[in-house]
């Protein structure tokens, strides 16, 4: 089992909800966290209250898709901290943070560029950055935040489910070809979690659980129980309350 304290974690996506929790946590832990996230302020933000609490942190304002800012950043957090020894792929998102939810068919193309480029190139490009100082370490975790969306698929999300089935599917060749470094590669797929602003049960009901509502803390106890084995890669945790088990007839 692998120890937490004084490593260096870099968080995608960090700034609020599901991100600043499992950020929260592994700096309760003793970890230096990168906190990267497209809005400044969150990130900042979540940055302050690690601090508050005694610990190190970094903010990385910055969106997942530019590339030349994310290794930009991870050369500040090696030069600050140290090579990161944990990656979380948490940043991602559906069409829904445009406002343009649709059936497939009326999709829009720039609509599909952005739902691919920020769940699968943001999580390759920060892949790609950290990989060579684990690879030189022998050690690193990486963990892609993937969605039931990937197990089921979810109506009126053809493009986003597609995005993060293809997290799995990374995670699985990955961690075949770094395994000889002692580089895990797993995927956390979360169910209906409650956000900020949403209450767990309308979020809960508004997705169809049939198990019950999460809170981000359940899903950063996934990531940190990954982030600490030594022997789990190429696997897919599902953690969503029942859901994906099929209709309740209670």
């Amino acid at each position: 089992m692998s120890e937490i304290k004084n490593k260096v974690v870099m968080v995608t996506g960090g700034g609020a909800n599901i991100g600043r929790e499992i950020a929260l946590r592994f700096a309760e832990k003793g970890a230096a966290v990168v906190v990267l996230d497209y809005n400044a302020e969150n990130a900042e933000r979540t940055v302050k209250e690690i601090e508050d609490m005694g610990g190190k942190a970094m903010a990385a304002p910055c969106d997942v898709r530019d590339r030349e800012k994310i290794f930009a950043y991870v050369r500040q957090a090696e030069a600050r901290f140290g090579t990161v020894d944990v990656l979380v792929n948490n940043a991602g998102g559906s069409a829904g943070l445009l406002g343009k939810l649709t059936r497939f068919v009326d999709a829009e193309v720039e609509t599909l560029d952005f739902v691919l480029d920020t769940n699968i190139k943001g999580a390759m490009h920060c892949t790609q950055a950290v990989l060579p100082g684990m690879i030189a370490k022998k050690y690193g975790k990486i963990i892609h935040m993937s969605s039931i969306a990937a197990v089921v698929g979810l109506v009126d999300r053809v493009d986003y489910s597609a995005a993060k089935a293809a997290l799995i599917g990374m995670a699985k060749a990955l961690a075949q070809e770094v395994g000889q470094y002692n580089i895990c590669v797993n995927c956390v797929s979360p169910g209906a979690i409650h956000r900020a602003g949403c209450a767990p049960m309308e979020h809960m009901t508004q997705l169809g659980e049939t198990g019950h509502g999460g809170m981000p803390s359940d899903i950063a106890d996934a990531v940190l129980f990954l982030s600490e084995q030594d022997y789990i890669t190429g696997e897919n945790l599902v953690v969503d309350g029942g859901r994906t088990l099929g209709v309740s007839h209670r």
